[in-house]
């Protein structure tokens, strides 16, 4: 038993009520740079917190990875001794950083 996917008949189909379903035609693919007509009915709606998300991936996108002054104003600072940890506030914010995680996952949680 073989069965055709991409088989070349392009004869009619007898349908369980005796009826003749015509075969597909395939139209000519459009040109890339031609959009097909939207029909009247179809409409596409962009939120404003799309847009906006949108303009801040871009934004974020055309920066770069690393920020060379900051990292050559740690270099300096360091080299110089004039780089101070403050162990609370890194205390600080990993307790925050936790708080936000924990408060993201119940969000997500039904």
């Amino acid at each position: 038993m073989s069965t055709r996917i991409k088989g070349s008949d392009t004869s009619a189909v007898e349908s369980g009520a005796s009826r003749q379903v015509e075969p597909v035609r395939r139209a000519a693919a459009p040109a890339a740079s031609t959009a097909a007509p939207a029909a009247p009915g179809d409409s596409v709606q962009i939120t404003d917190a799309a847009r906006r998300m949108a303009a801040l991936q871009q934004n974020i996108a055309s920066l770069p990875e690393v920020d060379a002054a900051r990292v050559s104003q740690l270099s300096q600072a360091i080299e110089r001794g004039r780089y101070t940890v403050d162990p609370g506030k890194i205390a600080e914010r990993i307790a925050q950083l936790e708080s936000d995680l924990a408060a993201a996952s119940q969000r997500r949680q039904p």
